[in-house]
């Protein structure tokens, strides 16, 4: 090595951009040109000039992606421009409307389209500055988001430097991150083998990384980054949308291979096919299309609503659905003893996920839609998530075998119950049912309840296994020496977990209610109770016609509250958890009626508060927090990546309050 420091410098430069380069073709290109064994040469060598040299180093460098200091939170950003939602488009009649509204606004059909996969990822601003990246900032609320370019900087496909001439002094760009199936399903099954709590979905990997406080982690784990629109550019003078994308495209900017320029309904119409066609072999999860105008005049000409670009829509796909045999029911017992059937399938592969079980959820289901052993049936992922028997093909239906419920708990062997009401059956024996036992334990440590973590359903069946645990006020017995003769707990862990289980003997009286897990009491629920009982005594005392008083507490629910703390056996456990040193805070009642009367629904993502805490703010005034959407309802509080509540607001015409108006409800 020359010790010449120009030479060197020199040199260490070149190895900086060979280094690029590679990572480039292999992460944005997937066209590797040399061994993984001859890139780590070329790295190795780098780290060993700048080890030697730290003087040389530049921000390019690919050594600095990753930062040694743990971030100590998000500082808030405003966008330059907003960051607006899409409308949606549910339907192909949902497109033809919008498509309508375009030539009337535009008054003429000559206008062209582009279309481009809708990924499903997070949305985030990339600003490069002189050719190098700058910043990164997630969209928030539209209007504000989060600085977290420590976090995208560690994405190997977003190019630190970008190649090319004319490239701008400013640049200011869309682009969606996301995880790729393959790793997001690597990184599911490594979660799985050390007994850890794995993804629903590729989505909430990339947004949960992206807001890691520590980088490394999300360096870590692979996430991919497409480019797709303009948000400042200091040499703009393209014409259409996709010539801008060509352009970025120039300077080493990943961005999306199956967009496509559309210039008739016919063309909507054939890449709506396609997709649909080929979205269950891709790589990556998308749920839509992306149909927006190509001419930046006339998007211009087009203009904007308080919420949506007038010029683009996402059309929704449905769920992928696919036909595979129903080859057996079996019957799983829930928390509250509820018995759900279960389809057992003949494997098959839906948006990449292999599936072999789906949830029937209750005989009444199973008889609406005339399920049967031994039936093809049509499967799909409601929400491209959770797997669900959507319909039975009757065309291939032969020696086809009726569902039959057994008559005693599949785990216990306890005498089923049917409710009167409706076909849902239910084993009574809570106390000594494995899978209650377990699923209790785990609700009791969830982390809206009492909030004990490494309490994972291996661990709690092998505390139970070993006579340790029974019920979870025996988790206040456990000892270090114990939790030793656990083989999944080392000494660690065991301290660790002995120490959650400590701290959880400070919470607060709403936390311990819904803790207790009695039937139908959620958050909310809980909430209110602890609001009006001044302690545990008062609420185990109450009466149905008491409890019936409440806002948000009907006769059923009240009757649930009332039989559980007539039980023995639960006024046993409330007391030994007193005895065992629980500390409850009674002082969380705040008797605030300022929202009294009023109740509110809460949909989307928000970017100064969590929904627990809107929930809090609401509950603490004296208001009520509903799940649904009704004539009712005094007001939609939005955030950002609104579900259905939206439309049926809208439709209502209910009160619509962003993150930015909560201020205005006290």
């Amino acid at each position: 090595m020359s010790t010449d420091k120009s030479s060197l410098n020199k040199k260490y430069k070149i190895l900086v951009k060979k280094i690029n380069y590679h990572n480039k073709m292999y992460h944005t290109y997937d066209s590797p040109e040399i061994s993984d064994n001859d890139f780590d040469k070329l790295y190795s060598e780098l780290k060993t000039i700048e080890s030697k040299y730290p003087e040389l180093v530049i921000p390019e460098s690919p050594t600095m992606r990753i930062g040694s200091k743990l971030l100590t939170g998000f500082k808030k950003v405003k966008h330059q421009e907003p960051m607006l939602s899409l409308a949606n488009a549910s339907d192909y009649d949902d497109f033809l409307s919008f498509y309508s509204r375009l030539k009337k606004d535009l008054k003429s059909d000559d206008f062209i389209l582009f279309a481009e996969p809708k990924f499903d990822g997070l949305a985030i601003s990339i600003t490069y500055i002189d050719g190098y990246f700058f910043s990164a900032v997630t969209r928030g609320d539209g209007v504000t988001g989060e600085d977290v370019t420590a976090n995208v900087k560690t994405i190997k496909s977003l190019p630190l430097e970008l190649d090319g001439k004319d490239i701008p002094s400013k640049l200011c760009l869309k682009a969606e991150i996301f995880m790729s199936l393959p790793e997001f399903q690597k990184l599911n099954r490594n979660l799985s083998k050390n007994n850890l709590k794995t993804f629903a979905n590729p989505r909430n990997v990339a947004a949960g990384t992206i807001r890691q406080l520590d980088p490394k982690i999300a360096s870590e784990r692979n996430l991919k980054i497409f480019f797709h629109g303009l948000i400042e550019d200091d040499n703009f003078t393209d014409e259409t949308h996709s010539k801008s994308l060509d352009r970025i495209s120039k300077y080493g900017l990943p961005t999306c291979d199956l967009n496509r320029i559309i210039g008739s309904l016919d063309d909507v119409q054939e890449y709506i096919n396609h997709l649909n066609k080929i979205r269950g072999k891709l790589p990556y999860e998308i749920d839509g299309i992306v149909f927006k105008i190509n001419s930046y005049e006339q998007q211009k000409l087009l203009g904007l609503t308080s919420k949506a670009p007038k010029w683009a829509i996402a059309y929704k796909f449905k769920s992928i659905e696919v036909k595979t045999k129903l080859l057996d029911v079996t019957f799983q017992v829930g928390r509250t003893g509820i018995i759900t059937p279960v389809a057992e399938l003949e494997p098959v592969n839906i948006g990449g996920v292999n599936v072999s079980r789906a949830s029937l959820h209750n005989m009444d289901e199973v008889n609406k839609k005339d399920i049967r052993i031994n039936d093809m049936v049509y499967v799909k992922r409601a929400g491209d998530v959770i797997p669900e028997v959507d319909r039975v093909s009757l065309e291939d239906r032969t020696n086809s075998k009726i569902i039959k419920v057994p008559k005693k708990c599949p785990a216990c062997g306890t005498l089923l119950i049917k409710s009167s009401e409706n076909s849902i059956y239910k084993c009574t024996n809570q106390f000594n049912c494995k899978p209650q036992i377990i699923q209790s334990i785990q609700h009791y440590a969830s982390r809206k309840a009492m909030n004990i973590s490494g309490l994972g359903e291996s661990i709690i069946e092998s505390l139970i296994e070993s006579k340790m645990v029974c019920n979870y006020t025996d988790l206040y017995q456990l000892s270090l020496e114990k939790l030793m003769n656990i083989e999944r707990l080392a000494e660690k862990s065991s301290k660790n977990l002995l120490n959650s289980i400590h701290q959880s003997k400070n919470n607060s009286f709403d936390k311990l209610i819904y803790a207790l897990g009695i039937n139908e009491v959620g958050i909310t629920t809980a909430k209110s109770l602890a609001r009006t009982f001044e302690n545990m005594d008062s609420l185990m005392s109450a009466s149905v016609d008491e409890l019936c008083l409440i806002n948000d507490i009907g006769d059923v629910v009240a009757k649930n509250i009332h039989s559980y703390f007539r039980d023995g056996n639960n006024k046993i456990n409330i007391k030994k958890l007193l005895k065992l040193g629980l500390l409850i805070d009674y002082t969380t009642q705040n008797h605030n009626t300022k929202l009294s009367g009023k109740t509110y629904a809460i949909t989307g993502s928000f970017i100064n508060f969590s929904r627990q805490d809107i929930e809090q703010l609401i509950l603490s005034n004296g208001g009520k927090v509903t799940s649904s959407i009704s004539k009712k309802t005094s007001a939609l509080i939005l955030g950002s990546k609104p579900g259905s509540k939206l439309d049926k607001a809208k439709k209502l015409n209910i009160t619509i309050i962003n993150e930015g108006e909560l201020s205005k409800l006290l």
